[in-house]
Parts: C-alpha cells; sequence; structure tokens
C-alpha cells in the first residue's frame, strides 16, 4: 500500500479509506458515498473514532497529505 499511497491523491486516498474500512468505521454513511476534498475530515474523523491502531495511523498519514 506504501507504493500505491506515494502515487495517489488525498482525495483517492481518502476514497480508497473509505471502501477499506466501511464496516468497522463508516457503517453509518451510505456506501456509496462519493468523497470529496470537502469529506476528508469526515473520513479522518471515522477512522480515528471507529477504528483501531492501523485506522488511526492510516488517519494520520492522510491527514499529512492534506497539509502539503
Amino acid at each position: 500500500m506504501a507504493a500505491e499511497k506515494k502515487t495517489m491523491s488525498a482525495v483517492e486516498f481518502a476514497r480508497f479509506l473509505f471502501r477499506a474500512h466501511y464496516a468497522n468505521c463508516f457503517w453509518h454513511l451510505k456506501p456509496d458515498l462519493a468523497v470529496t476534498e470537502e469529506m476528508i475530515p469526515l473520513v479522518i474523523k471515522g477512522l480515528r473514532t471507529h477504528g483501531g491502531r492501523r485506522e488511526f495511523q492510516a488517519a494520520a498519514e492522510l491527514a499529512e497529505m492534506t497539509r502539503k
């Protein structure tokens, strides 16, 4: 995943994380939700709130991508 992440934009990475962690972190949202740049904070919050260690780390990576 690290090599793939380097070529992804923040929005693409957020979409990937939303799909990959839907069952655990985003069950309260529509499964076909179109993740946009404005929704990245929602993805980060969902990963941090409902995920485990891996999801928390992924949220940190996504947050770092949005700071650049």
